[in-house]
C-alpha cells in the first residue's frame, strides 16, 4: 500500500508538471527563472540529502519527480519567460546552497544539510507565495492543486514516521497547500 501511494503520488506530480510545462509555453505562468534556477539547486540538496538520510524509501519518487520536474521548468523559463531578477530571497538561498554544501561536506550528516536546505527552500517561497497573493494569474493554479494532492499522497507512502522521513513530505504538503490556497482564495476573491 506505502508503495502504491508513493507511485501514485509521484505519477499525479508528473502530470502537474506536464500541465505546468502547458501553462508556460502558452504564455500562462511569468515566474521568475531566476528562482526556479535556484529551487533547481535546492532541490538537487534535497533529494540527495533526503535519499541519504532515509535511503529508497516509498516516498522519495516524489522528490524524484520534483528534481526532474524543477530542471524542467527551469529550462522551459529560460526559453518562455522573462529574464529574470535577483531579489535578496535568491542571493541569500543561491549563497545558502554554497554554504550548506559546505556545512554537509564538513560535517558528513545528510540529516544536517536536509534540515538546513528546508529553512532555505522556506525562504525561497516567500517571494513566490507575495507574488501569487499579489496576482493569482501569476502562476497556474491546477498544477499547483495537482502538486497539493500528490504531496498529500506522498504522505501515505511515509514508511517510518520520524525526523528523518517525514520532514521533507510534510514540508511539500504544507508548502503546496499554502499556494494552492492562496491562489484559489485569491482567485475566487478577485471573480467576486
Amino acid at each position: 500500500m506505502k508503495s502504491l501511494a508513493g507511485y501514485f503520488g509521484g505519477t499525479v506530480l508528473f502530470v502537474g508538471f506536464i500541465v505546468y510545462f502547458k501553462a508556460i509555453a502558452q504564455g500562462r505562468v511569468t515566474s521568475n527563472r531566476v528562482t526556479w534556477g535556484v529551487w533547481m539547486l535546492v532541490q538537487i540538496l534535497f533529494v540527495i540529502s533526503y535519499y541519504q538520510s532515509v535511503g529508497l524509501v516509498t516516498s522519495i519518487w516524489v522528490p524524484i519527480v520534483y528534481l526532474f520536474g524543477t530542471v524542467l521548468i527551469f529550462i522551459s523559463l529560460l526559453k518562455y519567460s522573462g529574464k529574470g531578477s535577483w531579489s535578496w530571497i535568491e542571493k541569500i538561498a543561491l549563497i545558502s546552497v554554497i554554504i550548506i554544501s559546505a556545512i554537509w561536506f564538513i560535517t558528513e550528516s545528510s540529516l544536517v544539510a536536509l534540515t538546513l536546505t528546508l529553512i532555505i527552500d522556506t525562504i525561497g517561497a516567500i517571494p513566490l507565495v507575495m507574488t501569487v497573493w499579489r496576482d493569482p494569474n501569476a502562476d497556474y493554479a491546477p498544477a499547483w492543486y495537482l502538486g497539493f494532492i500528490s504531496n498529500a499522497l506522498n504522505l501515505f507512502a511515509i514508511e517510518k514516521w520520524d525526523y528523518a522521513n517525514a520532514v521533507y513530505p510534510i514540508y511539500l504538503t504544507v508548502m503546496t497547500f499554502t499556494v494552492a490556497s492562496i491562489l484559489k482564495f485569491r482567485q475566487y476573491e478577485h471573480d467576486s
